[in-house]
């Protein structure tokens, strides 16, 4: 039988005008042969297999994403650090005659921070406190309670008066979570009370709005300034 595989068109039309009806059949059976089995399998294996890569990547950066969230909150975690929360100790600044035999730092329902101070000496001694180093409390925008005690000198613990007032931290946080603050509390008369919290670097005696009584300058100071 004469082979009916040619590259030359010209030639199989030539081939096809004295082909015989067998031949004319087996030549358009062997042209309209469908592709194998095992052609078709491996093409939707294939397709299968790039499905199955582009799911596993987008699960992949899924999973990284999570393991980065978590990696964060965890860090906070590891320090018992909220990221709203600062890691402050408290100086204060009386502009009242009142003796304050000690003061504390409560968050805003109540629960003690354990930053604060003790002895803050009247405006005209001075006007300044021992210090007591350090804690996390809430910090700039946050709302805090601020409770003091006062008390003369001598007296009696039973007879000293406890104040409370609600304030808003004012001031700027720190630009490393991690790093120290200052919260300067400020008496006032009438039992007013303002709270501003200072990033250690901008703690400096340059700094306006760093009280004077800190720098042993007798400046009397009013609410809002």
């Amino acid at each position: 039988m004469r082979d009916w595989v040619t590259d030359d068109p010209m030639y199989f039309l030539r081939s096809m005008k004295t082909a015989t009806p067998l031949q004319r059949k087996l030549s358009n059976r062997r042209r309209a042969t469908p592709a194998s089995p095992e052609r078709g399998q491996r093409r939707t294996h294939d397709a299968a297999h790039s499905l199955a890569e582009k799911e596993n990547q987008a699960m992949t950066r899924m999973a990284r994403i999570f393991v980065a969230m978590m990696l964060s909150m965890l860090a906070a975690c590891a320090t018992g650090q909220r990221m709203d929360y600062v890691d402050a100790s408290a100086w204060s600044a009386n502009y009242t005659e009142d003796y304050i035999q000690d003061f504390w730092i409560q968050t805003a329902d109540g629960k003690t921070t354990g930053v604060g101070g003790v002895s803050v000496s009247e405006f005209s001694r001075g006007g300044t406190s021992g210090r007591i180093c350090c804690s996390l409390m809430p910090g700039v925008g946050q709302t805090i309670k601020v409770v003091w005690r006062v008390g003369g000198h001598q007296e009696d613990e039973s007879t000293w008066k406890t104040y409370s007032r609600d304030v808003e931290v004012k001031g700027a946080m720190p630009t490393q979570p991690q790093s120290h603050s200052y919260l300067i509390v400020r008496f006032f008369p009438d039992h007013e009370v303002e709270a501003e919290l200072f990033p250690s670097a901008d703690l400096r005696p340059e700094n306006p709005r760093v009280d004077k009584l800190f720098s042993g300058q007798r400046v009397m100071r009013h609410i809002g300034e």
